[in-house]
């Protein structure tokens, strides 16, 4: 993935003495793709799964598609705030999720 290390947006101030913050936007800019796929996943589960077991070929097919949205959201991502509002978005569907919980056990 050299293309989207090419495209990292942060420089530090100190290149020769990195703080803790440095070195995780740097690592964060180096595995963007990776990060975004793994949010996508949890999206997926949060917010879209009617069931959590498919056919492994579904499955799959399904990872592979969410790898390639992942791959295009990390070239939006150098000049769009795309991690961040993937966060917003698993946040939103956690509170969701919670808030259905109570209200589903007391229907049964």
């Amino acid at each position: 993935m050299d293309w989207v290390q090419l495209a990292s947006t942060y420089v530090p101030a100190n290149p020769d003495q990195l703080s803790a913050f440095d070195s995780f936007r740097l690592w964060a800019d180096h595995n963007r793709a990776w990060i975004l796929f793994v949010q996508l996943i949890l999206v997926y589960y949060l917010g879209f799964a009617t069931r959590i077991r498919m056919p492994i070929l579904k499955t799959i097919f399904l990872y592979v598609l969410l790898f390639a949205g992942a791959l295009i959201f990390a070239i939006l991502d150098v000049q769009l705030p795309v991690k961040s509002a993937m966060l917003v978005a698993i946040a939103i569907l956690v509170i969701v999720k919670l808030r259905i919980k109570p209200e589903q056990t007391q229907r049964k």
